[in-house]
């Protein structure tokens, strides 16, 4: 059961003169600034507790010109004289725990920075600065199989800039440096009938783990002979939990060769009411294999005579959904963005995912459907949905298998993004 952690603590601080700044002329206008330092920490625990932070009154702070200069600067936020002058211009604060490592256990690092602000002569102005996880935390549960199957077993965790080995009685969450992609290797020894030892090797990766995000790797086998697998749950705030599998022998197909109907199109936002179409339409996608597919380079379509090319590594773990979407606001959680190459129609459209081929324009299609086709039924403030009991591609270009989705989400439409659709009765 999920343990969820929420720790607010603000410390207000007035600044006060005490502290050297840069020389400046008796005559220059000056103003007042005031700052708030706030520490907000919401991260989705599994099984095991955060570790108690540093106060924020330990925090370093850093005051920036807009430009980047550094003005002043406190090791902790503590130190800081209660008010000081400032110049007339613009500038930004950051607050930072002093403990961003490469690769540690049970070390979360937090940071936060202001918006750009400005003082002006004979003023006061009051910001804040709000410093949250800025790390990537990981954490590693072994499954009773492992534990009565194996005489011993570890996991190591490795980024370009530091590794974590994750021994069997290890509980505590490691820390790494966001966006350097993880590589996962779990060793599982046993002992075979003539005493030898004999060990099993798993392997796999978080190719862009984000920050402020917590990965739990589950390792699992089913006894010696038998099938093992990763499983890796994660959990962030506040999207729901995302599952990924990595088979023991992962077969991951090379970007540009997905096969006729891999992947499918199960959800089409055409016609937003709760937003404008410009912010509000997206489309679903589902991989319909038992294999990771890597999303870069393919090819989404309208009529032929709009296209984008996905232009970023996105690896969609088998019978997954992703959402690509025209801008940010869409939908909550992991999208794509593919902006304004691609409009729906609220008429209906051709819809394709292709594969790249030689230009983008000639690759062979991966799915593609006619939503405004025969069948298809009329959606506004809704999406249509593909009924989840027809998850093929026959199934999936006929109308009748669609229907509209009855769900509402975040933007107050209605619609499944990233998960399962509603039932089409």
């Amino acid at each position: 059961m999920k343990n969820t952690l929420l720790f607010s603590a603000i410390v207000f601080m007035l600044f006060s003169g005490s502290c050297q700044k840069e020389e400046s002329g008796a005559g220059d206008p000056k103003g007042m600034l005031k700052v708030n330092i706030g520490l907000f920490i919401s991260v989705n625990e599994v099984q095991s507790s955060l570790k108690s932070t540093l106060a924020a009154e330990d925090f370093k702070v850093v005051i920036y010109k807009a430009g980047g200069q550094v003005v002043l600067s406190f090791d902790k936020a503590s130190d800081m004289p209660a008010e000081i002058e400032l110049e007339t211009g613009s500038y930004y604060v950051t607050a930072s725990s002093d403990n961003n490592l490469p690769a540690a256990f049970a070390n979360p690092y937090y940071f936060g920075t202001s918006e750009v602000f400005s003082i002006t002569a004979g003023s006061t102005q009051t910001i804040s600065v709000n410093c949250e996880l800025a790390n990537t935390m990981v954490s590693i549960v072994y499954s009773e199989n492992v534990k009565s199957s194996f005489t011993d077993f570890s996991t190591t965790v490795s980024s370009s800039s530091g590794s974590l080995v994750f021994a069997k009685e290890e509980t505590r969450a490691g820390y790494f440096q966001p966006l350097n992609p993880l590589s996962i290797s779990a060793t599982l020894t046993w002992e075979k009938a003539d005493k030898s030892l004999a060990n099993k090797t798993l392997t796999g990766t978080i190719p862009a783990p984000q920050p402020k995000k917590h990965y739990e790797i589950h390792v699992d086998a089913a006894g010696v002979a038998g099938s093992a697998f990763f499983q890796i749950s994660l959990n962030e705030v506040p999207d729901p939990v995302e599952i990924i599998h990595i088979t023991e022998n992962p077969v991951i197909p090379v970007p540009g060769t997905v096969g006729s109907g891999d992947l499918l199109i199960t959800e089409i936002m055409y016609d937003p009411a709760a937003l404008s179409d410009a912010e509000g339409e997206w489309i679903e996608l589902y991989n319909n294999t038992d294999q990771t597919i890597d999303l870069q380079h393919l090819v989404i379509k309208k009529n032929d005579t709009e296209l984008h090319v996905i232009n970023g590594q996105i690896m969609l773990a088998q019978h997954g959904y992703m959402v690509l979407a025209r801008s940010e606001n869409a939908v909550p959680g992991s999208k794509y963005l593919y902006g304004t190459d691609i409009t729906l129609n609220n008429t209906g459209a051709l819809l394709s995912l292709c594969n790249y081929g030689t230009d983008g324009t000639n690759g062979s299609v991966i799915c593609s459907l006619d939503y405004g086709s025969e069948g298809f039924p009329n959606a506004t403030g809704a999406s249509l949905c593909l009924d989840p009991q027809k998850l093929n591609l026959s199934d999936a270009m006929l109308g009748n298998s669609w229907c509209k989705s009855a769900t509402a989400f975040a933007s107050g439409d209605l619609g499944t993004p990233g998960s399962v659709n509603d039932n089409c009765d």
